[in-house]
């Protein structure tokens, strides 16, 4: 396909996509409308409606003319992977996208009706509009346009269309991941405002559970100040809150040496945060792996569980950072000598959480053919870094080359969500562009 062509027909597709502006918002304000709250957020998880808007988008997929297939991993939460099979000799491409989304809040801080899919000054209002049902409505929207110019490809084009993101991901990409889906690149469209995110850190959740020896807070003094023997036996309780603080404050420095000498060119400084999001501390350690008495100080507790989200550059292996952090706990054992007997335990990926990183090169081939799309359409190509984490992760570990890119917009996790109906449009048109060069254009 020579430049001439390409450009004659991505042109082509951007008239079609501008042709289908109404359609694409209306397609967005409908799915907006669905209250597809994560049921694992919900007191009652009956209410959520993920199931009606994956009726929705598998109908309008197979309007399109694409098999789709369809799976629960869990009950009443199901997944989609619409297809559109290449004519061969192309790199296959799929594009993903989450239909969950948190809940609202606090309805008063709304100006909206949250499901009411509003638009006002160019913008559509409600929860999920920018994360990331615009996402999802603009990559149907570029393979719509692309079939509609009756254009074939050489590679297959895969739309993976997923409950749970925001949970973690069990019951969605993870899950399709395991049953085996696999493509050359991957555009998971999150919210990026245009620019694309080439890189993510990896995370894990982590227990540290530090052990002291429980007593009767009424003898605490008996650690503070001398005493006669006879009271030494009351003596010896050994409190692991106390222990747990000092432990926090030590992981503080670590945390800031790790932040002045490791780096990522698309990350901010700092990015390899160590939080401590979760303690508890009482006394008994339960099946559970927290203390069974969390409701009595006139106890000296022996049990302190402090839970971590530990994050790591895009670059970092885990077992890496993992063996430098628990070497770090060896050492802090060992300044302590009730810890030095009774070094802290470690539970790495705690309820299951676990992110691999991806740093995708900047000269990538997909990287390249969303320049590519971008200069089409004049806009500036900028890498960055993603702050948080996605499902981008989880086809990283699988071994396959994520990018992060989608419209612009605000309010995500937030009052007042909305995405900017220009950007929709426009990345549905980078999308297109990049199913073009990507996949690569049949002859007919």
């Amino acid at each position: 396909m020579t430049p001439m062509n390409l450009n004659t027909i991505e042109s082509q597709v951007h008239a079609r996509i501008d042709a289908m502006r109404a359609e694409i918002i209306r397609l967005t304000q409908d799915m907006v409308a669905y209250k597809s709250v994560n049921p694992r957020f919900m007191p009652d998880p009956e209410n959520s409606d993920e199931t009606g808007v994956q009726d929705y988008l598998e109908s309008k997929l197979n309007s399109l003319g694409l098999p789709v297939t369809r799976w629960e991993a869990e009950p009443r939460r199901p997944n989609l992977v619409g297809l559109r099979a290449g004519a061969g000799g192309g790199k296959s491409l799929a594009f993903n996208g989450h239909i969950d989304v948190v809940p609202i809040g606090d309805l008063d801080g709304w100006n909206h009706d949250p499901w009411g899919s509003d638009i006002v000054d160019g913008r559509l209002y409600g929860r999920g509009a920018v994360d990331m049902k615009a996402g999802i409505a603009a990559f149907i929207a570029a393979t719509e346009a692309i079939i509609n110019c009756d254009i074939a490809l050489n590679g297959d084009l895969q739309l993976h269309i997923v409950v749970d993101e925001e949970a973690g991901g069990f019951a969605g990409t993870r899950d399709l991941i395991a049953r085996g889906y696999r493509t050359d690149g991957v555009i998971v469209a999150e919210p990026t405002s245009g620019l694309i995110d080439a890189a993510e850190g990896g995370l894990s959740w982590l227990r540290v559970t530090i052990r002291g020896r429980a007593a009767h807070a009424g003898w605490r003094f008996a650690q503070i100040y001398p005493q006669p023997e006879a009271d030494a036996e009351n003596s010896e309780g050994v409190n692991a809150i106390e222990k747990g603080v000092r432990f926090v404050q030590a992981v503080r420095e670590f945390e800031r040496d790790w932040a002045l000498s490791r780096q990522h060119p698309l990350m901010p400084p700092g990015i390899t945060t160590i939080n401590p999001g979760v303690i508890v501390g009482g006394v008994g350690l339960g099946d559970d792996g927290l203390p069974q008495i969390t409701s009595n100080p006139a106890m000296i507790p022996d049990i302190c569980v402090i839970d971590f989200d530990f994050k790591y550059l895009p670059t970092e292996s885990f077992d890496d950072v993992r063996a430098e952090f628990e070497a770090f706990v060896s050492a802090f054992a060992q300044t302590d000598p009730w810890l030095r007997e009774h070094p802290p335990t470690l539970q790495w990926h705690l309820s299951n959480i676990d992110f691999p990183p991806f740093s995708t090169a900047p000269d990538h081939p997909l990287i390249d053919a969303a320049r590519g799309a971008n200069r089409a359409l004049g806009i500036e190509t900028v890498l960055t870094g993603k702050r948080a984490v996605t499902d981008a992760a989880f086809y990283a570990g699988a071994g396959m080359t994520p990018i992060i890119l989608g419209p612009a917009g605000e309010g995500l996790h937030g009052d007042n969500e909305y995405v900017e109906l220009d950007s929709l449009i426009d990345t549905a048109k980078v999308f297109a562009g990049v199913i073009l060069r990507w996949c690569g254009v049949a002859e007919q």
